[in-house]
This record gives structure tokens, sequence and C-alpha cells, in this order.
């Protein structure tokens, strides 16, 4: 969470530097401005629902989600990704314990064939949906660099505005 600043942090000295000038400044300092519009994220308590798991995860991002933008409107999609959490980890188990796949057998104990174990499957779709939810709340490494590089298309339209002159 360190290094260069993201899109809502920058500090009024940083924006006062900037080479894009008053105009582009004003509309950062704006931008930041509406981000504590909301309820910041009262994160003292954890919900009781969440799991042996889901807690530990809990406690180990909510420190980390305090350094962004998070507002109490996020509460819903952290303790979604808690709860995904733990259930990950539930599913990792059963298949540590049962493996992958499982034989299947007749009633006379003949071998008919092997199956996926279903938990295998679960535990897919539950890593699909805590990377989305990661990404959305600027978990993820890519989203983090969203935030701190400027967009592409802004920096090409103050290229060709130059251009143009």
């Amino acid at each position: 969470m360190r290094g260069k600043p993201s899109k809502g942090f920058y500090s009024e000295e940083e924006l006062k530097k900037h080479k894009k000038g008053k105009d582009y400044v004003a509309k950062r300092k704006a931008e930041q401005e509406t981000l504590n519009n909301y309820d910041q994220l009262e994160a003292d308590r954890i919900p009781s629902h969440l799991c042996y798991y889901g807690k530990k995860e809990w406690k180990r991002i909510i420190p980390l989600l305090k350094e962004l933008p998070i507002a109490e409107l996020d509460r819903e999609l952290i303790e979604t990704y808690c709860m995904l959490h733990g259930s990950r980890r539930r599913l990792q188990k059963d298949i540590q314990k049962n493996g992958e796949t499982y034989k299947t057998y007749d009633e006379e104990g003949n071998l008919i064939g092997i199956r996926k174990n279903p938990s295998y499957d679960m535990l897919l779709s539950t890593v699909k949906e805590i990377r989305m939810i990661a990404n959305q709340l600027g978990m993820t490494m890519n989203s983090r660099l969203e935030l701190a590089v400027p967009d592409q298309e802004q920096e090409e339209d103050e290229i060709l505005k130059l251009l143009k002159g």
C-alpha cells in the first residue's frame, strides 16, 4: 500500500506541483473531496456470522483497507470476501482429504468410473468470486496500479493538445 499515491490520495502540495495545470489540480481536489462524502468503514467489531477463517481474514485485511477510500457502503462486499475466504479454506481441506477425483462403484463393487470431486468446481468458482471482489476493493496489484497510474487517454489527450498548439 506504499509507494506512489493513488488517484484519491494526492496531497495538496503534490497537486500544486503537478505539471498539468490549475484545472487538473482543481478537478483532482474535487474528486478527493467526494470520497469524504461517505461514512468511513466502522470495522472495529468482527461480524459474528463469519467462520474462523473468515474472522481471521477480516483481522488481516481491515488495517490494510483502512488505507484505501473504503466506506461503510463497502461492508457487505468485505463480509462476502471474508465469507468466501472461509469457504475456500474448507473446500481446500476437503480436496486435500478426499482428492480431486473419486471412484464410483456399482452394487457388486465393480468400478464404474472416476468422477470429479464437486468441491473442486466449487473451489474454482469461489476463487473467481474472491478475485473479483478483491479487485473491486483495490486488493490486487492491478487494481492498485489503476488507482496509482494516470489514465492513458488523459495523457494522450494532453500530448495531442500540445502538438496541435
